[in-house]
């Protein structure tokens, strides 16, 4: 919720902003990494011909794990886990800065969540009709400050993105138009 109270501020702020300002909205990628899974995300921004601009971006996984029970423990029933993952959730907000007409470079800080899940298999197919089913698994939990990064690169209405997150240690990816 944090995350979606901050990108309705970020937006808020982004279209009250100056009004000889451009912006690039592009549609974002986290690839899966280092044990994090793959993400989707979206991000606006600001920028300046003189001075610095403004930008807010988020991420989310958008796996829908089923059958997910909540109330067993990745102990439960002793059955194997046979695979564990971590479900993201990045908000960020920064400054960007207008290099020339097609280069734009953004700095920020911001918010990030990973909720642990394990994968496991009933081999009696009880609780799961392939035998698969999924658990919350808080020891795998973790969240923190998020250092963000990156550059976007324009060409006439098109922009490409290329960014960095801190807390998953990886690249991100977008495309998108400026407006």
């Amino acid at each position: 919720m944090k995350v979606r109270q901050a990108l309705a501020i970020s937006i808020l702020l982004f279209c009250s902003a100056n009004a000889q300002s451009e912006g690039v909205f592009d549609i974002e990628y986290v690839p899966r990494a280092s044990g994090y899974e793959s993400a989707f995300g979206v991000g606006y921004y600001q920028t300046k011909e003189d001075g610095f601009g403004l930008y807010g971006n988020i991420h989310a996984t958008l796996t829908q794990r089923e059958p997910m029970y909540e109330s067993l423990t990745v102990n439960s029933f002793g059955d194997p886990v046979v695979e564990r993952y971590k479900d993201l959730a990045i908000g960020n907000i920064g400054i960007t800065k207008k290099f020339t007409q097609n280069l734009t470079v953004y700095a920020g800080v911001g918010y990030a969540s990973a909720t642990g899940g394990a994968k496991k298999y009933d081999p009696l197919h009880i609780l799961g009709s392939n035998g698969t089913y999924y658990v919350d698994d808080p020891a795998n939990d973790k969240s923190g400050a998020n250092f963000n990064a990156g550059l976007i690169i324009s060409l006439e209405k098109l922009a490409f993105n290329l960014g960095y997150n801190s807390f998953t240690s990886s690249a991100f990816f977008g495309i998108g138009g400026k407006f």
